[in-house]
C-alpha cells in the first residue's frame, strides 16, 4: 500500500463516518461540564433560596394570622362580656315589670342608658347595645339612644339566641342606616347576641351588643392599606360563609369561598386562585372562641420577588463564568489538540521521500499518550520507508516484465501479418515488391527485437509505420489510399514501440470490408492541455456490438491488470490501451468509436497539465 492509497482510504473512511473534529469535542466536554456544574448550582441555588423564602413566610403569615385573629376576637369577646355584664347586673332587676316586660318609660330609659354607659366603660367596647323583651319592647343606648316596639317575629336570630339557652351568638356583617342620625348614611356592623335573664334564671329577652366592622376589624384592613403586596386576609365564620371582607358584593364572596373549601377538603398549605390563576401558599387557624376560619394568603410570585431580583444577578453571574468557562474550555481542548494537528501537518508532508526522515522526537508533548503516539509514528515511518522502498522495486521490475511481455506478443502478432502479406504478393508473382517487403520486415524484424529500450520517440515510430503501410499499399495498389499528417511538435515525444502500427492494422482490416476506394488516416495535433493522434478509416465503423465487447475487455483488464489472452488474431486494441496505460498512467488517453460520419477512430494521447480526463476510455461516435 502506497502513501497515496493510505490516504485515500482513511479519507474514505472519514467520509463514510461523517466525523467532527476531535478539538470540537473536546470543547464542547469541558463546556458541558462546566455548564453542568453552573446549572445544577443555580438551579439548587434557586430552589434552596425560594423553599427558605416560602418557609419565612408562611412563619410571618402565621403570626401576621394569629395577630389578627387575637385581635377581632378580642373586640368580639368585649361585646360578649359587655352584654354578659348587663345580663348579671343587679341594677337591672327592678328596670322589669311584673310581667318580665322592660318598663322604657322617659325616666327608666335614662337610668338605663347611664347604666349601659357605665357597664360600656370609657373605652366604648360596643357602639350600641339594644336590649329587647319578649314582648317586642326596645331599648337602645348608644349610637341611638330611644325606647321602641318591634315585631320579634321580625328579627331573624331572635328565636336562635333563645334556643341557646345564655350561649353568645355572633351575627354576619350587614349594612344598614338605621344607627345614624338621619338614617341617610349606611354603614357595616356587626352584633354579638345573648339572652337576658331576670333574678330567677328566667330568659326573658335577649341583649344585643353592637360594633362597627372597620373597628372590629380594624387590624386587618390597616395591614392591608398599609402595606404593599399585602397578603389577602380571609374570615369565615363556623358554617364556612366569609365574614372579613365584608363590604364586597355577594358573587365575589362566593369566588372567594375557594382557600375554606381547600380547607375543608384537604390539609394543604397552598390554592391556586380560580380568578387570576396564581399559585398562592395559605396559613389558617381556627378560633376556639369565635370559631371562625382565619386565612391568610400571598402570591407565590410575591414570595419569590426578592429571589427573582437575585436570579438576575445569579443569571449574570453564571453568564460570565461561562463566558470564562468557553475561554478555559477552548484552552483546554487547543492545548489538547495541538500535538495531535502537529502530527497531522506531518502526515500530510508525508510523501515516499520523506518516510523515515522528518524527526518528531524533538517535539515535547504534554500527555504521555500523545509521546507514545509520536514515538510510534516515527517507528511507523521508518518501516513504512523500507516497505515502500522494497514495493517500488518490485513494482518497477512488474511493469517492465509486463511491458516487455506485452512487447512480445505483438511481436509474433506483426510478424503473422506480414508474412500473410508477402504471401499474396508472391502468389501474385511480384517479385519486386516481395524483395522491398522482406527489406522492410528485416528492418522492422530489428526495430522491434530490440530490448535495449521499451519506448521509443514517435518520429522512429512513424517511420516503421510508413514502412508497414507501403506493404500495404503494393498489396492493395491503387484501391487504397494513406495519409500521415502529424504536428511536427509531436515527434519527440516517447510512445511504446508498435503502438501506432497495430492501430493502423487495425483500421485497414475492418476499414476494407467495404467497397474500395479506402483511405487511412493517421493524425497528430498539439493542443493547449494534451497532444492527440487518431487513426480513421473510411469503413463501416465499430458496431454496438463491437464497442460493447472492446469496453467488457478493457474493464476485465482494469480489474485484472496482467496480460490479455496469447491470442493471435483480435488483441491489437486491447494490447495497445493496456501498453498506453501503463506507460502513462493517469495521464494517458484513450477512446475509440465512429466518427459523425460514420467511419471507425482510435485515439491515443497524453494530457499535459494536471487535469485528469473526464473519462480516460470512452467508446462512443465522436
Amino acid at each position: 500500500m502506497n502513501i497515496t492509497t493510505f490516504k485515500q482510504k482513511i479519507g474514505k473512511l472519514s467520509h463514510r463516518q461523517k466525523p467532527v473534529k476531535l478539538q470540537f469535542k473536546l470543547f464542547l466536554a469541558y463546556l458541558l461540564i462546566a455548564s453542568v456544574i453552573l446549572i445544577s448550582f443555580a438551579v439548587f441555588f434557586y430552589q434552596y433560596v425560594s423553599n427558605i423564602l416560602i418557609d419565612n413566610e408562611k412563619a410571618a403569615l402565621a403570626a401576621l394570622n394569629n395577630s389578627i385573629a387575637d385581635q377581632v376576637d378580642a373586640v368580639i369577646h368585649d361585646l360578649d362580656i359587655t352584654s354578659a355584664n348587663i345580663n348579671y347586673s343587679s341594677l337591672m332587676s327592678d328596670k322589669l315589670d311584673d310581667s318580665f316586660s322592660l318598663n322604657i318609660a322617659e325616666a327608666n330609659l335614662t337610668e338605663m342608658a347611664d347604666l349601659f354607659v357605665t357597664i360600656n366603660g370609657s373605652d366604648i367596647k360596643a357602639d350600641q347595645i339594644n336590649l329587647f323583651d319578649m314582648h317586642g319592647n326596645e331599648v337602645k343606648v348608644g349610637m341611638i339612644t330611644n325606647t321602641d316596639h318591634v315585631d320579634i317575629d321580625s328579627l331573624d336570630w331572635f328565636d336562635e339566641v333563645i334556643a341557646r339557652k345564655g350561649i353568645k351568638l355572633i351575627g354576619d356583617p350587614y349594612l344598614t342606616s338605621a344607627y345614624s342620625l338621619a338614617n341617610i348614611s349606611s354603614d357595616w356592623y356587626l352584633s354579638v347576641y345573648r339572652t337576658y335573664s331576670n333574678q330567677y334564671g328566667r330568659k326573658v329577652g335577649a341583649i344585643e351588643t353592637v360594633k362597627r366592622c372597620k373597628s372590629i376589624f380594624k387590624s386587618a384592613a390597616s395591614y392591608q392599606k398599609k402595606t404593599k403586596d399585602a397578603a389577602n386576609i380571609y374570615i369565615y365564620n363556623e358554617k364556612g360563609a366569609l365574614v372579613y371582607p365584608y363590604n364586597i358584593s355577594a358573587e365575589e364572596k362566593e369566588q372567594l369561598l375557594y382557600c375554606y373549601q381547600a380547607i375543608s377538603d384537604q390539609k394543604t398549605d397552598f390554592v391556586t386562585n380560580p380568578e387570576t390563576d396564581e399559585k398562592e401558599h395559605l396559613v389558617y387557624s381556627k378560633s376556639t372562641y369565635s370559631q371562625w376560619t382565619y386565612v391568610t394568603t400571598q402570591k407565590e410570585s410575591v414570595i419569590l420577588t426578592p429571589v427573582r431580583h437575585l436570579s438576575l444577578i445569579l443569571f449574570m453571574v453564571v453568564l460570565i463564568l461561562l463566558a470564562f468557562s468557553v475561554l478555559v474550555s477552548y484552552y483546554l481542548s487547543q492545548s489538547m489538540i495541538k500535538p495531535v494537528k502537529h502530527l497531522k501537518h506531518i502526515v500530510q508532508r508525508l510523501e515516499i521521500d520523506t518516510l523515515g526522515v522528518e524527526e518528531i522526537a524533538n517535539y515535547n508533548p504534554s500527555y504521555v499518550e500523545l509521546a507514545e503516539l509520536y514515538e510510534a509514528f516515527e517507528k511507523m515511518s521508518g518501516k513504512l520507508k523500507m516497505s515502500m522502498n522494497e514495493l517500488i522495486d518490485t513494482r518497477q521490475q512488474e511493469l517492465k516484465s509486463r511491458t516487455m511481455a506485452l512487447q512480445a506478443q505483438m511481436n509474433p502478432h506483426f510478424y503473422y501479418n506480414t508474412l500473410s502479406c508477402i504471401i499474396v504478393l508472391a502468389e501474385n508473382e511480384k517479385s519486386d515488391e516481395v524483395i522491398v517487403l522482406c527489406r522492410y520486415l528485416s528492418q522492422i524484424m530489428r526495430y522491434i527485437t530490440d530490448t535495449s529500450s521499451s519506448a521509443v520517440k514517435l518520429e522512429q515510430e512513424l517511420e516503421y509505420v510508413k514502412k508497414y503501410l507501403y506493404c500495404m499499399k503494393v498489396r492493395y495498389q491503387s484501391s487504397l489510399t494513406c495519409e500521415i499528417n502529424i504536428d511536427p511538435h509531436l515527434l519527440q515525444y516517447e510512445v511504446p514501440k508498435l503502438v501506432i502500427q497495430p492501430l493502423v492494422e487495425n483500421a485497414l482490416k475492418y476499414g476494407t470490408d467495404c467497397i474500395p476506394p479506402w483511405t487511412i488516416r493517421v493524425t497528430g495535433i498539439l493542443y493547449e492541455d494534451h497532444w492527440q493522434i487518431d487513426v480513421t478509416d473510411s469503413g463501416n465503423g465499430f458496431s454496438e456490438e463491437a464497442i460493447s465487447m472492446i469496453h467488457e475487455k478493457i474493464a476485465n483488464a482494469d480489474l485484472n491488470p496482467g496480460m490479455p489472452e496469447l491470442k493471435i488474431d483480435g488483441l491489437g486494441i486491447l494490447n495497445v490501451y493496456m501498453r498506453w496505460k501503463i506507460f502513462q498512467k493517469e495521464r494517458a488517453i484513450f477512446s475509440f468509436g465512429n466518427t459523425p460520419e460514420g467511419h471507425g477512430i482510435v485515439s491515443i494521447g497524453q494530457w499535459l497539465d494536471h487535469t485528469d480526463p473526464a473519462d480516460a476510455v470512452k467508446g462512443e461516435t465522436l
